[in-house]
């Protein structure tokens, strides 16, 4: 009988990685990868997010550099006065319903309205006998019943709750009055006796200021609160000729001239231009290095004229904090201010500059010759005396921001 024998199977162990030579070579490879993408981690993602937040600035090695590039402009904001068509803002005061006056004088606008004297031939003098108040949008006037007392109205202002102006004489001094409006008839009311000049009153809100000839050489500054009819004296100008030059009330800032350094004549002064808001004691000086004639300031920027309105003089403007003036033109006659701008005449031509871009525009007709009347409101108001037959008053509102 045969016997078998079972075949004795061997089973063979697989080898372990770790046992090859490769093994400890593998596992430091994979912890040095290891530490390698950890640091990375740290330098890369985590410095950048971290340091920022406790204020150091870090940019990753090998990081790209940003590429420089200009920044985009935004589309700027075309100047108001860039698309103003000057000959097409120009207004004429035209009267639809009152014709019979020749004469029109001192005008004046507040609140959109238009005051002004009215002028007649009497006893074969030409006498502003009339205060009228014009609306621009119906073109219609009313004469004010307010009684003249001696000769003329003149330099009539107003706002909400006053009326003031000159009842002049013909040949100089009146009374310098107010007028209520809120009262039930305008009553005026004396506010004081002028005996010499024709002084000018400035108004703003309740308060009046006008310079007056008070003796042979003396000249005085005044301010009135007209709630209280109380005037005080600011100021007095001895032998000198500042106390004909005009102080200027707008915005609640009140600005004269007087001489700084004396010259042989007022052109070779220096003057210095005092200031004050109304309701402060501190009065602030303004070295002009120049003479300073007819100053206007409407708390940002003054201006003034550095001779007595001839063809030669020049304009000059000063912005609040500036170290030294800007020359605005030669050869201006008369000259106001706005809040953004001031208007001039030279030349028979009413020119514009504005504060913000200190360009110069021509405001009157290209064949017209024009009188300048004055600033108010943001108005800049003329005379069109290219034809003498009758007076032509037309304005001209500037754009504003």
């Amino acid at each position: 009988m045969k016997r078998h024998h079972r075949r004795r199977h061997t089973i063979r162990r697989r080898r372990s990685l770790k046992s090859t030579i490769w093994g400890p070579i593998l596992a430091l490879s994979a912890t040095i990868i290891g530490i390698v993408g950890l640091i990375a981690a740290i330098v890369f993602v985590g410095l950048p997010r971290l340091l920022p937040l406790i204020g150091i600035d870090y940019r990753a090695p090998f990081a790209p550099m940003p590429t420089p590039s200009p920044t985009p402009r935004p589309t700027p904001t075309p100047n108001p006065m860039e698309l103003f068509d000057a000959e097409g803002a120009e207004t004429e005061v035209v009267f639809d319903e009152i014709r019979d006056y020749k004469w029109f004088g001192d005008p004046y606008f507040y609140g959109g309205q238009l005051m002004l004297t009215g002028g007649k031939l009497i006893d074969g003098k030409a006498i502003m006998c009339d205060l009228l108040l014009w609306d621009p949008e119906g073109r219609s006037a009313q004469k004010l019943n307010i009684p003249l007392e001696n000769t003329h109205f003149m330099f009539p202002k107003f706002n909400d709750d006053w009326i003031v102006y000159l009842d002049a004489n013909y040949d100089g001094g009146g009374k310098l009055c107010a007028v209520d409006r809120s009262a039930s008839s305008l009553k005026p009311v004396t506010i004081k006796t002028v005996y010499t000049g024709q002084c000018e009153p400035m108004l703003y809100q309740n308060y009046v200021a006008w310079t007056e000839r008070t003796g042979t050489r003396m000249d005085k500054l005044f301010l009135c609160d007209l709630t209280t009819m109380e005037t005080t004296t600011l100021h007095m100008f001895s032998n000198t000729s500042y106390g004909q030059s005009l102080p200027s009330l707008m915005d609640g800032v009140l600005v004269w001239a007087d001489a700084e350094r004396s010259g042989s004549t007022d052109e070779e002064d220096v003057s210095v231009i005092y200031s004050v808001r109304l309701g402060s004691a501190s009065i602030q000086s303004i070295h002009t290095e120049t003479y300073a004639h007819d100053p206007i300031s409407n708390g940002q920027y003054t201006a003034w004229l550095d001779a007595h309105h001839s063809l030669q003089t020049k304009l000059y403007c000063m912005a609040q904090g500036a170290s030294e003036p800007t020359l605005v033109a030669q050869g201006v006659v008369q000259f106001g201010m706005g809040n953004k701008f001031i208007a001039y005449s030279k030349d028979e031509t009413i020119y514009l500059y504005r504060f913000d871009n200190k360009k110069t525009y021509k405001l009157s007709g290209e064949y017209e010759k024009a009188q300048f009347m004055g600033v108010s409101d943001g108005k800049v108001i003329w005379m069109d005396v290219t034809s003498r037959e009758r007076d032509i008053l037309k304005y001209s509102e500037v754009p504003d921001r």
